[in-house]
């Protein structure tokens, strides 16, 4: 994996951001898993996301395979838990025709690295607790459970599961 490029993601790369939240979102739609609906992506809700998050791209063989945000403050979701001491992790995606291939496990631990370097101690992210096989696979790379935190977007409301790692 050393032959695999993470750079931060500039505006003017709004369409390869896009293009892989897309993918994610209508794989996990035609899987049943209500977390990502391709309705919600669009190049403003890709800009927007720039406005306060770093957004990184993941490039190997010429190819982009994976992309994530990291915020430093995150209290819209973490509340009464939220900390000054964390990198908050979004958008975490490996593009599907990668998947298995370690990818996921490079990328977080490429994460866990920066937010060390930015003098943080943890790692945290946030999932949809309904979403077993995603809160198995971040509990399968040493990220402990906080709690559960409630949402509400306009008229939905969804539960997520909180999850840290310290670095």
């Amino acid at each position: 994996m050393e032959d695999v490029e993470i750079v931060e993601a500039s505006p003017a790369q709004v369409d390869d951001v896009l293009a892989l939240w897309l993918e994610a979102a209508h794989w996990m739609l035609s899987k049943g898993i209500n977390q990502w609906r391709p309705e919600h992506f669009n190049r403003d809700v890709v800009l927007a996301y720039f406005e306060d998050r770093q957004i990184f791209l993941a490039k190997h063989n010429g190819e982009y395979v994976g992309s994530f945000a990291l915020q430093w403050s995150d209290p819209r979701v973490w509340g009464d838990l939220h900390n000054e001491e964390s990198g908050y992790l979004h958008r975490f995606v490996v593009r599907r025709t990668k998947s298995g291939h370690k990818y996921g496990e490079y990328f977080l631990k490429w994460i866990e690295a920066y937010v060390k370097s930015h003098n943080k101690k943890y790692v945290r992210l946030d999932c949809m607790a309904t979403n077993e096989v995603l809160n198995s696979y971040y509990r399968k790379q040493e990220f402990t459970y906080i709690g559960t935190y409630e949402l509400h977007a306009g008229e939905h409301s969804w539960l997520g599961s909180l999850y840290e790692k310290q670095v």
